[in-house]
């Protein structure tokens, strides 16, 4: 039709994905080939089919088993569910900003209700100086202690914060103030660093975006059934709570709001709590804060410039979880180990052996088929468990490879297992079977393929190939070295 409109884009091209070339939007891995997605998905119905494995076998023997339903209960909660909600999540939840963080199961986490004018150095000297404490990152230890301590109700300060995301990233400091000495509740906000040349929703510029909330006590979380903690529904009060002690300790700083930055809204948050909002958004200006020197908590690169950096430039050390995971892999392969050599020795092959070639050679003219076929089974076994120990080695030393083939043999072991428990002919008891070895690899596989142990291992491995490059060009510059002649 003459003068109709025309579409200016191009019909004849498949549609292709913007969101890589936008500042500080990606993925939160170092990896989006097929072979992880496989066994990222793969893990995910592996750990489905552990937890109807688990109720059948629990059901069979008898639901008053106390230490069962508490085995049902953890399996779901920290491996089931967590990576159900990251399989969905990846589909249906935005990627671009959108006021809210996320947790690491993708959910939406806790709103973002604070922007920040100013640079790191005046962000962590304003919370100084308004009676806040940085909170410590979550270690093996903090974590310890934040448990023995909530249990005590003892006060823990500077406890941790579960990580939240924004920016395809965890939070880069965080900031609490306890309340009545209870560790179970306290004042908390998160700060994030915004990418360059990103704006706001109607185009205002910050250095900084933070979400505050105000825990008010330990429960379990109503989408995972983690325990975790529950916060204060009107956030609001913890968002002027936080610009009202800063102005209070910084008579420098000085803020203004963003009306209606976003409509006012009611909804949930990751752990299920209500969350409700007037959809304001105060603005601190904190470039004029102070003038004198203080002692500042953090200064690191990786608190000053994440968003300068990729996602697993931001994991330079093992996650706690994936030494977990590792631990428990190599205990089953020695367990495994010992396991095969002790059947050895109780069928006497060692009785008449002086050496491997003599073992082996017992092992070819057997006269019993049954026996052969078993000693040999054993003997493959013995070596696949060796195997294991070196690979789970590799990746707490952050080898790629060794990730990718460990899972290999879990995804193999596990099918294998899996039928045989089908077929009822395992020599294991149901018991060890299920909460041993199955719950052991799925445990694994799950943590194997999480973000943290993705880029973990990409980022020690890619950091070693370039090294070696490095070295190998030093090497061609200055064949011998820095010996001098002679």
């Amino acid at each position: 039709m003459p003068g109709y409109p025309q579409y200016h884009g191009d019909t004849k091209e498949p549609l292709t994905t913007t969101h890589k070339h936008l500042p500080g939007v990606g993925g939160r891995t170092a990896l989006n080939g097929w072979i992880d997605k496989a066994y990222f998905g793969f893990a995910g119905l592996a750990s489905i089919w552990l937890a109807i494995v688990t109720l059948t076998t629990a059901f069979n023997k008898s639901w008053t088993s106390v230490p069962l339903i508490l085995l049902i209960w953890a399996i779901a909660a920290y491996m089931t569910l967590p990576r159900l909600h990251r399989i969905m999540t990846a589909l249906y939840v935005p990627a671009y900003f959108i006021g809210r963080t996320q947790t690491g199961d993708g959910l939406l986490g806790d709103p973002v209700n604070i922007g920040i004018r100013g640079e790191s150095i005046d962000v962590h000297r304003a919370m100084r100086k308004a009676g806040w404490l940085k909170a410590e990152p979550v270690t093996l230890a903090s974590s310890w202690r934040i448990i023995i301590n909530t249990l005590r109700r003892r006060p823990y300060p500077t406890a941790p914060v579960s990580p939240l995301y924004l920016f395809n990233r965890k939070e880069d400091f965080a900031y609490q103030q306890e309340v009545d000495g209870s560790p179970s509740k306290r004042h908390h906000v998160r700060f994030w660093k915004t990418p360059p040349e990103w704006k706001l929703p109607g185009g205002a510029e910050v250095d900084w975006v933070a979400a505050a909330t105000f825990d008010r006590a330990v429960g379990l979380s109503l989408f995972t059934l983690q325990v975790t903690h529950k916060i204060d529904a009107e956030t609001d009060k913890e968002r002027d709570y936080v610009v009202d002690t800063v102005l209070f300790g910084n008579k420098e700083a000085y803020h203004h709001v963003i009306k209606d930055f976003s409509a006012g809204y009611h909804s949930r948050n990751g752990g299920g709590d209500n969350i409700i909002t007037d959809g304001n958004l105060p603005i601190l200006e904190l470039d004029n804060v102070i003038t004198e020197e203080m002692d500042i908590p953090d200064l690191s690169p990786e608190s000053e410039y994440s968003h300068h950096r990729r996602p697993w430039e931001l994991v330079e050390q093992i996650p706690l979880s994936t030494v977990f995971a590792s631990a428990f892999i190599i205990i089953g392969a020695l367990l495994h180990f010992v396991n095969g050599v002790l059947r050895l020795i109780n069928e006497h092959l060692f009785a008449h052996v002086s050496d491997l070639d003599s073992l082996m050679f017992a092992i070819e003219h057997s006269t019993q088929p049954d026996e052969v076929f078993d000693s040999t089974l054993v003997l493959s076994l013995i070596g696949l468990s060796v195997f294991q120990i070196i690979l789970a080695i590799g990746v707490l030393r952050g080898r790629q490879r060794s990730r990718k083939i460990i899972l290999l043999i879990l995804t193999v072991s596990l099918i294998f297992t899996s039928i045989l428990w089908l077929r009822d002919s395992l020599n294991y008891t149901g018991t060890f079977t299920v909460y041993v070895l199955m719950a052991s690899h799925v445990f694994a596989m799950l943590e194997y393929t999480s973000d943290g142990a993705v880029n973990y291992t990409h980022n020690i491995t890619r950091s070693r190939r370039i090294q070696r490059l490095k070295d190998r060009a030093r090497k061609l510059v200055h064949p011998y070295g820095s010996r001098r002649a002679r």
